[in-house]
């Protein structure tokens, strides 16, 4: 840094020392004319005016260029040397002319070779050696005569000429340890002018960028869509996709935040990839992604679809093979939205429903889907005030011996009493509840005023249970603690699970199921042939019936491949020694062909529908005598 400032320096001022060098030659030979010979007087100052001439050019070439840091030592070194030759050569010149010249021309000659000396010194001071040299060469020997001379006037001149070339040198001294210093702090600024710009590029990844992915996160597909989304519409078409992970919660609970991170990983790399070119992917947080993509809405349906094939492939982690899967939401602007906020809220709400449709889909933003969401929020609402008043009511629906039509036992079923009194059945509100979180307090007030309405029947009461609450280490705790307050037997209650309940978090089911076994309870395995039906459940988990869903006890009459499923599964359960109970009987003929392929029990309309407890006690139904 310092060499490369003193070359900067000497390019800048030696032209003009060559330059003050030749005017001090010109007075010096015009002093000294008519004393010495025409080459003493006019050649050696002309000769000095070409080497100066010549000098000057070399550095004027040089005004726009910076050699490589390793040349510029080569470049003072000469400096050094060429300003003590020369100086030496106007030194001697000077002294010659000196011993020539009278008194009054002696002065003369004196006060120029040490202007010129003292001029150049101070256009060599970023180089004090070569000042120095220019001193030593080109003063030194004319001070020297001044001082040994016997008139004191000239003596007097050359002490003054000595004490200014001293203070001369201390100056160049100063001025230069002056020069490395403000080098020196220059060098510390710009070192922190760049930690800080470092530091603010990093603070600007940091605030832009997801440190896991490297994807931009939610700030900056915030500002990229203000930026380019005009209030009036006006601006270029886009898209706007939302990326949700299918099944990412259970890897990331089971191998671990590590195995979840790479997953996440690998995610964006291959979202990315599919995006291409064609818009900029981002990771809005957890397991959910982004991406804006330019044009219309079919190129961000053919992405969408693209995306979900894409994650649909295995994800070869280090030990194990990852199966995920994505749903995506879709909205457009101008055609959904206007505006940052009501984009967003269109995508997800497209999301939602690519979610309930089976998950692995993507779905675009459609104005019913608002109003989809919108009544789905006011249920909502209206359920956690319906809470509050106990207008959620258990009826219940016979379960009947196919063979004696005798009831053997009840299912407890859900109903809401809406204040104008209409009444909404459980395929509505249910699966609101479990997405809100309100499915564990409905079911435990239902249970527990199930159990103080049937405490007296002879006959057991059964209860679905959502795959949700398995997954709670408490969920067991929880029901048996309503039990033991409403003083019910844990033997006339039957939990029933469905399959696909186990699917979700086999390891939180077994462990519900296995407490829930050991306190006495009964155990159903719920909707059987449909979902993931596995042999393996059955023979790992202690269950005491299996329940034939209803989709194949209706087709039985015009399907003989659902009447063979039907066979199938009533035998498998009679090897087994398991009860089976089949749903959704609505007819005579059904319930004697369940009951000729060996079936023991069944519910469904032909046996009566679901009743509050008022009317199952006007029929004596289930109520001791």
């Amino acid at each position: 840094m310092i060499l490369v400032e003193q070359f900067r320096a000497l390019r800048r001022q030696v032209p003009l020392m060559y330059l003050m060098m030749f005017a001090d030659s010109a007075f010096l030979a015009f002093t000294a004319y008519d004393t010495v010979s025409p080459w003493w007087s006019l050649g050696m100052p002309a000769l000095l005016a070409v080497l100066s001439a010549v000098r000057a050019a070399f550095w004027l070439k040089r005004r726009g260029d910076i050699p490589r840091p390793e040349l510029i030592p080569n470049y003072l070194r000469g400096t050094i040397l060429v300003a003590a030759t020369l100086s030496f050569a106007f030194g001697g010149w000077g002294l010659l002319l000196y011993a020539e010249g009278d008194l009054m021309r002696r002065a003369c000659i004196a006060l120029y070779i040490f202007i010129g000396a003292i001029s150049c010194c101070y256009c060599l001071q970023s180089v004090p050696r070569a000042g120095q040299a220019v001193l030593l060469c080109g003063a030194a020997p004319v001070t020297f005569c001044l001082i040994l001379s016997p008139d004191w006037s000239l003596r007097g001149l050359g002490f003054n000429i000595l004490v200014a070339s001293f203070v001369a040198v201390r100056m160049m001294r100063t001025s230069h340890a002056g020069f490395v210093e403000m080098l020196a702090s220059r060098s510390h600024m710009a070192a922190e002018q760049a930690r800080a710009q470092g530091a603010e590029q990093r603070a600007h990844q940091l605030a832009y960028h997801d440190p896991l992915t490297g994807l931009p996160n939610r700030r900056a597909l915030a500002e990229a869509l203000e930026r380019r989304m005009a209030p009036d519409g006006s601006g270029a078409s886009l898209g706007l996709l939302i990326i949700d992970l299918d099944r990412f919660k259970s890897i990331n609970d089971v191998h671990g935040h590590p195995a979840g991170d790479q997953l996440l990983r690998d995610v964006a790399a291959r979202v990315s990839a599919v995006v291409g070119e064609e818009g900029v992917s981002y990771r809005l947080g957890g397991d959910e992604f982004a991406v804006i993509l330019d044009g219309d809405g079919e190129g961000a349906r053919r992405i969408a679809h693209a995306i979900v094939n894409a994650v649909m492939k295995p994800f070869a982690g280090s030990e194990l093979v990852h199966h995920i899967g994505a749903s995506v939401g879709i909205s457009l602007y101008p055609q959904d939205a206007l505006d940052l906020d009501t984009l967003m809220r269109k995508a997800d709400i497209a999301l939602y429903k690519a979610k309930h449709s089976g998950r692995s889909q993507h779905c675009a933003f459609e104005p019913m889907l608002d109003a989809e969401i919108r009544r789905r929020a006011e249920i909502e609402r209206e359920m956690r005030e319906a809470m509050k008043t106990d207008a959620f009511v258990p009826y219940y629906q016979a379960i009947v011996c196919l063979k004696s039509h005798e009831v053997v036992g009840y299912e407890l079923l859900a109903r809401w009493r809406r204040a104008e009194g209409e009444e909404i059945g459980p395929e509505q509100f249910i699966p609101i509840a479990e997405e809100c979180g309100l499915i564990d307090t409905l079911m435990l007030r239902l249970l527990r005023r199930a159990c103080r309405e049937t405490r007296d029947w002879q006959v057991p009461i059964s209860i679905n249970v959502s795959p949700t609450q398995l997954k709670d280490p408490w969920f067991s705790q929880k029901l048996l603690g309503v039990l033991i307050r409403e003083r019910f037997p844990a033997r006339r209650l039957t939990v029933e699970i469905t399959e696909n309940a186990l699917i979700v978090d086999a390891g939180s089911a077994q462990d519900a199921i296995a407490s829930l076994r050991n306190q006495g309870i009964q155990l159903a395995l719920d909707d059987f042939g449909t979902g993931y039906s596995s042999l393996q459940h059955l023979q790992m988990l202690p269950f005491d019936r299996l329940k034939i869903d209803r989709s194949f006890v209706a087709a039985m009459g015009r399907d003989p491949q659902a009447m063979r499923l039907v066979l199938a599964i009533v035998t498998l359960a009679n090897t087994l020694e398991l009860p089976v109970v089949a749903e959704g009987i609505e007819n005579a003929a059904t319930a004697e062909a369940l009951a000729r392929l060996g079936c023991a029990m069944g519910q469904g309309f032909h046996f009566g529908h679901p009743m509050p407890v008022e009317g199952i006690a006007a029929v004596g139904g289930g109520v001791a005598a």
